[in-house]
């Protein structure tokens, strides 16, 4: 199966334009987070849905070019398609550049996620404590089971 090598370098260029936007987006959101302002945080969200999606599309034509070709439809699958050809082999230093960038998205999605919950876990302290609760200590089962006790304290007894 061939394919046009200028079909590869556009998709190549749409990915790492995609990733790029996809970068700098994770880059507002994490100051957005830090900085508690959650009224960009929906247009963030629906701007990575896009840009993930667009990503999604071209992965999609790479697995099936990588399908047809009886290779592993993953990212070592595409770099033996790119080894292969004479033509493609230019292209695998692109290839290993989004790669390493998509690492970087995937790291600063990490923390932005540790930081979301990280505020969850705040929050929810916050509210048990306005309810009168105050969390104890996880314990264990003898199943090894984790298990919560939460106890409320009253202001009066009836």
């Amino acid at each position: 199966m061939s394919l046009d090598i200028t079909l590869l370098r556009q998709m190549l260029a749409q990915d790492s334009s995609a990733i790029q936007q996809l970068k700098q987006l994770l880059i507002d959101e994490r100051e957005q987070l830090a900085q508690r302002k959650q009224d960009q945080l929906a247009i963030i969200a629906e701007q990575k849905t896009t840009l993930v999606s667009q990503l999604g599309h071209n992965s999609k034509q790479r697995q099936k070019v990588l399908n047809a070709l009886n290779l592993p439809a993953n990212a070592e699958g595409w770099d033996l398609f790119l080894q292969r050809n004479t033509a493609t082999f230019p292209l695998r230093e692109d290839w290993q550049r989004l790669i390493g960038e998509f690492e970087e998205c995937q790291e600063l999605n990490d923390i932005n996620g540790k930081m979301i919950a990280r505020s969850q876990q705040t929050l929810n302290h916050l509210l048990n404590l306005l309810r009168g609760k105050v969390a104890t200590a996880s314990l264990y089962t003898a199943q090894g089971l984790k298990t919560e006790q939460t106890s409320s304290f009253t202001v009066a007894k009836a």
